[in-house]
């Protein structure tokens, strides 16, 4: 796999109206999952409120089904760090036996469709364990499969203990900008390789 990353700083309509990032853009071989700012009102589906957040995902989230790309979608459309959330998809499941699944419900029956509307799980395949990272969209949280430690403390820190849940999966982080993203990556690198 090859992979190009550009940085380009401007405001959203300085970036729609380039034509070096257009020619850049189209360039790419497929279809890329990346996020610009859209004036359009997103109404949250737990609360009925509207939000005139506007995150437009444009190309699929890396990883995920089919089935779950327009539900993830509207997840990251409340995330101020979809672009960043995009960019630790698209590491985390370049590595290699890396699938992403969405959820079994308690009530899910063979040939339902799985859940995407809580969290992602990143599972090494052909492991014993469950996925070694849990994935939230609308929130940036990642949730790792790995107990708190000093050296967690020195490698990520953002990250931060849990007290409450699986006690295999006590360490979380936020990814809100570029230094929280390789926080996450080097976390979620340390989770797959104990997987």
């Amino acid at each position: 796999m090859k992979l190009t990353y550009v940085s380009i700083e401007g405001t959203p309509q300085e970036l729609d109206a380039s034509e070096v990032v257009r020619a850049l853009v189209l360039q790419q071989s497929g279809p890329v999952g990346t996020v610009r700012r859209s004036p359009r009102v997103v109404v949250d589906p737990e609360s009925d409120d509207e939000f005139d957040f506007g995150w437009l995902v444009e190309g699929d989230v890396p990883g995920v089904a089919e089935e779950g790309q327009a539900e993830v979608k509207t997840q990251l459309a409340f995330n101020p760090a979809a672009q960043q959330f995009l960019d630790f998809m698209t590491e985390a499941t370049s590595w290699e036996n890396v699938a992403v699944h969405g959820i079994k419900r308690k009530a899910w029956q063979e040939g339902d469709p799985l859940d995407y509307t809580g969290y992602l799980r990143l599972r090494r395949t052909g492991s014993q364990y469950g996925g070694f990272v849990y994935a939230f969209a609308s929130t940036g949280v990642i949730n790792f499969r790995l107990r708190y430690s000093d050296e967690i403390a020195e490698l990520a820190p953002d990250a931060y203990p849990l007290t409450k849940g699986n006690h295999q999966y006590r360490v979380n982080i936020q990814i809100r900008d570029e230094s929280t993203l390789k926080q996450a990556l080097a976390l979620s690198e340390m989770a797959y390789d104990a997987t």
